[in-house]
């Protein structure tokens, strides 16, 4: 009997095609963790797609998004989008300004009514839809157009020079030229809701 088990201790000592990639001069010793260019080749490779697929920054406000649903995703987030929820991309009152995004995260308001912010590389612009995100930016190439549902700011607490406030909703919107047009923005505050007056 134990001449079978002497046979088996030397069967299998071949060296795979595993063994021999990964006997190089980086393999690590114990204690340190998986580094050099065959422990983070994959890695790597996998780190440049997910970029290159990302959703381009910076993103203007009322850009219609999809939630790109996948394993590293869904463990990103304690709360996702259903399967098929787009999102519109909203523009975010912060310390550093009015912006779309901040650290790689894309401020987006989704169908279902809830405000997330997401990584731009788990976001893809939407196919073309029926539905138009028009409620949070506007261009227009005249002013003028604006003043029956415009007024400037003016005194009011927390909102800017270049503020606007529009007259049925009481909503804080962001005023700045482009070239020959005027885009205004709807401003959100950091938790999803409309900035008011």
């Amino acid at each position: 009997m134990s001449d079978f088990w002497d046979d088996m201790q030397t069967a299998f000592v071949r060296e795979s095609a595993m063994d021999k990639f990964l006997e190089d001069d980086d393999v690590p010793t114990e204690g340190t963790p998986f580094e050099g260019k065959h422990y983070t080749s994959v890695r790597e490779l996998a780190d440049i797609r997910r970029k290159k697929r990302a959703l381009q920054l910076p993103v203007d406000a009322g850009t219609r998004v999809q939630f790109m649903a996948n394993l590293g995703s869904v463990l990103t987030y304690p709360d996702v989008p259903d399967d098929g929820v787009e999102g519109t991309v909203v523009t975010v009152r912060t310390a550093g300004g009015d912006r779309t995004s901040l650290d790689e995260r894309v401020f987006v308001l989704w169908d279902d009514g809830q405000f997330r912010s997401i990584l731009a590389e788990h976001l893809r612009l939407a196919k073309r839809s029926k539905k138009q995100a028009n409620a949070v930016r506007i261009v227009t190439a005249d002013v003028s157009d604006l003043a029956s549902f415009f007024m400037p700011a003016g005194t009011v607490q927390g909102a800017g020079s270049d503020d606007l406030v529009h007259k049925a909703t009481k909503d804080l919107w962001s005023f700045r030229q482009e070239g020959g047009q005027f885009v205004i923005e709807r401003l959100f505050n950091e938790d999803g809701s409309p900035l008011k007056v």
